[in-house]
């Protein structure tokens, strides 16, 4: 009974995989260009999305199409102002490899390249201090592009790859993804014919789409399902409380609500009561999630952050994580506003706030004050 148990799991688990919808990375480097260009490449896949699910399996198949649809619209984009983009020029293709993919992906080919830079001090042409950062797609082409067609030529066809790998103190070897193979005449004569160019020229970056791709293409099990349904579930849009840890006695929202600092963001009623619900959960032993939503513009990021100021106040450790820099930033600012107009002596006070991330694509150079929390300048 258990060896046919076991035959069952493995021939589901085959026939998920079977049936499993396709890594977005997978069908990005399979676009052909008109795809790419076609604003109706999604339209008979992209639904309504429902207010209510059967199961956290449909829940997160009904945003794939989407997902694949916003990423066709970027990529789309980037290419309209391909003569903007930043570049730069392969010295070598050192070695290309078709990679040996699972049963249910044969019919899809994958190839992995190792390419090496030029050096950028001999650069002379704008925009020619590129350097390919994992996660970014590229375009290669034989000639700096000024316009869509220069990626889509009879000598140099339409032909993107993802960055898998970037160079680094160790070594200055990128390792690209894509689903063509490198002419091997051009892997050869790179390093002979001094007329022979390859450019890699930038497009979007897919970090965060392929990061969501993975969350919505995994399994669900265990107690990994349980805080996925409890996340989904309706009782968190309720807006109930629990009476029991709310009273006026155990609770600490009279003391956020009476902060000069949170009076001052003006916040308005449904806003402050999820600052101060959410405050109040510290001392509760029977809910530990809370659902704070909103249509766009209705002060989401704002309440985050006051939310956060309070908790910080209480002492109490919190670590916050968004899906995207921009949005991981505009907390930080906020939050370091708040905590700035609050202290009595400049910087003094910032100790308890640490921001990380990668510094490089979040800039924080480029908003002032956040050194002052940022990990890698403390």
């Amino acid at each position: 009974r258990v060896e046919k148990e076991q035959r069952m799991e493995k021939f589901t688990s085959a026939s998920e995989d079977a049936h499993k919808p396709r890594r977005l990375l997978d069908v990005v480097l399979s676009w052909p260009l008109e795809d790419v260009l076609n604003e109706n490449l999604f339209k008979d896949k992209v639904h309504k999305i429902p207010d209510t699910f059967k199961s956290v399996t449909e829940y997160k198949t009904s945003f794939i199409p989407l997902l694949f649809e916003e990423t066709r619209t970027d990529l789309s984009s980037s290419l309209s102002g391909v003569s903007k983009a930043p570049f730069c020029e392969i010295k070598k293709v050192e070695k290309s490899r078709q990679l040996k993919l699972m049963k249910a992906q044969k019919q899809f080919k994958l190839f992995q390249h190792t390419i090496r830079l030029k050096s950028t001090f001999d650069s002379v042409e704008d925009g020619e201090n590129y350097e390919p950062a994992a996660g970014d797609l590229i375009a290669f082409t034989n000639i700096r592009p000024k316009s869509l067609d220069d990626l889509n030529t009879r000598k140099s066809p339409y032909h993107i790859a993802y960055v898998v790998r970037a160079k680094n103190q160790f070594s200055d070897k990128i390792k690209v993804l894509s689903s063509k193979s490198m002419n091997m005449d051009i892997e050869h004569d790179l390093g002979r014919n001094n007329e022979l160019k390859l450019y890699a020229v930038f497009l979007i970056n897919l970090t965060t789409n392929v990061r969501i791709s993975d969350a919505l293409n995994s399994r669900s099990e265990g107690e990994h399902l349980n805080i996925i349904k409890t996340v989904l579930g309706p009782h968190l849009t309720s807006g109930e409380n629990c009476q029991n840890c709310l009273s006026e006695e155990n609770s600490q929202a009279s003391f956020i609500k009476e902060d000069s600092i949170i009076r001052s963001q003006k916040l308005n009623e449904s806003q402050l009561d999820a600052v101060l619900s959410g405050v109040d959960m510290m001392n509760c032993d029977h809910a530990d999630m809370k659902l704070i939503w909103g249509p766009p513009g209705t002060g989401k990021t704002k309440t985050v952050a006051c939310l956060l100021f309070s908790l910080l106040k209480l002492k109490t450790r919190t670590l916050t994580c968004a899906p995207t820099n921009t949005a991981v930033l505009q907390v930080a600012i906020r939050l370091h506003k708040l905590v700035m107009d609050s202290l009595e002596l400049v910087t003094y006070g910032l100790g308890d706030i640490v921001l990380f991330g990668n510094g490089k694509r979040m800039k924080v150079d480029c908003y002032p004050g956040l050194e002052d929390v940022f990990l890698d300048y403390r």
